[in-house]
C-alpha cells in the first residue's frame, strides 16, 4: 500500500509539472529585449539552503565577470527579511516567492513568471545541484536568458525524467563530483568554476557583532521533517538533566509553528525553573541574533544548526544520519565547538564512510529518538565551557 501512495504522489507531481511547463509555455511566445549586464540568480529553496548560499552573493557582486551587472534574486519569502537584513548591499533587486502558492495557484505562478520574463535578463544562474523542474528549473526556464546556468547534478529532489526535460532548458550544465559532498562546498566549487576565481571560504559565514558574555541556553526542537525531530520527552529529560548541574536560563526558540512543541518541552520539564517558551517572539533577524549571543543550541537538524556554525556559537545537532555527510557533518577544523550526534548503531556504520554516505542518500536506517540523553549532557559539557 505504501508503495502505491508513493507511486500516486510520484504521478500526480508529474501530472503537475508537466500542465504548469505547458502553461508556461505560452509565456515564452511573447519576444523580450534582452538587457546587457544583467544577472538573474535563482535560489527559492528553504532557510539552511539559503544560508549555505548567501556569502557567494557578495563574491559574485565583486567578482570581474559581473561587479559591473544589475543583480537581481528570486528568492523564498520564508527568509526575506533576514536576506534584506544581510544581503541588501550585494542584490539590486529582489523578487519573492511564495513556493506553496507558486505551485497551486495558476494565476499567481504566470503572474510572478511573467515579470521574471518581461525584464530580458541576459544570464540566469541557479546554483542548486539537486534542482526542482516545478520551481527553480522552471523560473530559469520562463526567464529565457541566451545564457542559462545551472548544475548537471542529480535527480534527488525530482522524477528523473523531469530531469532529463528541464536539462534541455539550460545552455551550459556545469559538471560537479556527483558522489555526496558537503553541500557548502559543492555551492563553492560550482560559483569557482562560473565565476573562473578561487574561492577561500571553507562554510558559512555571518558576521555580527556579539555580545561580550552570554547567559543562557537556546533549544530548538522543530526540523522540516517529524523524522528529523528528537522527541519532546526527550528534550525535557534533557532539560531536567542539565538543571541539575547548571542554573543558566533555558529558552526553547522556533516559528510559531513550534509553540506547541515548546509547551511540550516545558511540561516534560515537571516544573523545572527558568526555562521560557520563546517560540514565534522573534522575526528570523531577531532569531540568529539570539542564536549567536546564546552560550550554546541544543537543535535538531535544522537552520538553526546552520546559523550557528555561521556566527560561530557552541551547537550540539541530533540527526538520524540521512543525507550523511551532504549537510552534516561539517568538515573537519572548520566549526569549533560543534558536536554533531547520532544513534548509537549509526556509529557502526562509520567504519566504511564512503559506503555509509551511499546508503543514507535518502534515508537512515536509525531513528534519532535512539540518541541518548546522557550522550547530549557530555557533548554539552565538551562544548558549552
Amino acid at each position: 500500500m505504501q508503495m502505491n501512495w508513493r507511486r500516486l504522489f510520484r504521478f500526480r507531481h508529474f501530472y503537475l509539472c508537466m500542465v504548469c511547463a505547458l502553461r508556461d509555455s505560452f509565456l515564452l511566445r511573447k519576444k523580450v529585449s534582452v538587457r546587457t549586464k544583467t544577472l538573474l540568480l535563482v535560489k527559492v529553496e528553504a532557510i539552511g539552503d539559503y544560508i549555505f548560499f548567501r556569502n557567494f552573493l557578495a563574491l559574485t557582486r565583486q567578482s570581474a565577470k559581473y561587479k559591473d551587472h544589475k543583480i537581481t534574486l528570486v528568492g523564498n519569502e520564508i527568509w526575506k527579511d533576514l536576506a534584506l537584513e544581510l544581503d541588501a548591499a550585494w542584490v539590486d533587486e529582489f523578487i519573492w516567492i511564495n513556493k506553496k502558492k507558486f505551485a497551486s495557484d495558476f494565476k499567481y505562478r504566470k503572474e510572478l513568471l511573467s515579470q521574471i520574463h518581461n525584464k530580458g535578463f541576459e544570464t540566469t544562474l541557479q546554483p542548486n545541484f539537486s534542482r526542482e523542474f516545478l520551481w527553480g528549473d522552471s523560473i530559469v526556464r520562463a526567464s529565457a536568458a541566451p545564457n542559462k546556468i545551472a548544475s548537471k547534478g542529480d535527480s534527488a529532489n525530482d522524477i528523473g525524467l523531469l530531469k532529463m526535460i528541464s536539462d534541455t532548458w539550460f545552455t551550459q550544465l556545469v559538471s560537479e563530483n556527483t558522489q555526496p559532498i558537503f553541500e557548502f562546498t559543492r555551492n563553492k566549487i560550482f560559483f569557482e568554476k562560473v565565476l573562473n576565481e578561487t574561492i577561500q571560504l571553507q562554510k558559512p559565514v555571518i558576521s555580527l557583532d556579539k555580545v561580550a558574555s552570554a547567559e543562557y541556553i537556546v533549544l530548538f526542537p522543530g526540523a522540516g521533517e517529524k523524522i528529523k525531530q528528537w522527541s519532546t520527552q526527550n528534550f525535557g529529560e534533557w532539560v531536567r538533566a542539565f538543571r541539575k548541574e547548571n542554573n543558566t536560563p533555558i529558552f526553547i526558540c522556533g516559528s510559531k509553528a513550534d509553540i506547541l512543541l515548546g509547551e511540550e518541552i516545558i511540561a516534560h520539564s515537571n516544573g523545572i525553573s527558568e526555562i521560557y517558551n520563546h517560540c514565534g517572539k522573534t522575526d528570523l533577524p531577531g532569531l540568529l541574533q539570539f542564536i549567536a549571543n546564546a552560550k550554546c543550541l541544543l537543535t535538531n537538524d535544522s537552520s538553526a544548526f546552520h546559523i550557528a556554525a555561521a556566527t560561530a556559537t557552541p551547537c550540539i545537532c541530533l540527526l538520524s544520519g540521512r543525507h550523511y555527510g551532504r549537510f552534516a557533518p561539517y568538515p573537519k577544523n572548520t566549526c569549533e565547538n560543534m558536536e554533531t550526534l547520532y544513534p548509537k548503531g549509526f556509529y557502526t556504520l562509520l567504519q566504511d564512510e564512503e559506503k555509509l554516505i551511499l546508503e543514507t542518500k535518502y534515508s537512515s536506517p536509525f531513528s534519532i529518538d535512539e540518541i541518548n540523553v546522557d550522550d547530549v549532557m557530555l557533548a554539552f559539557n565538551k562544548i558549552a565551557k
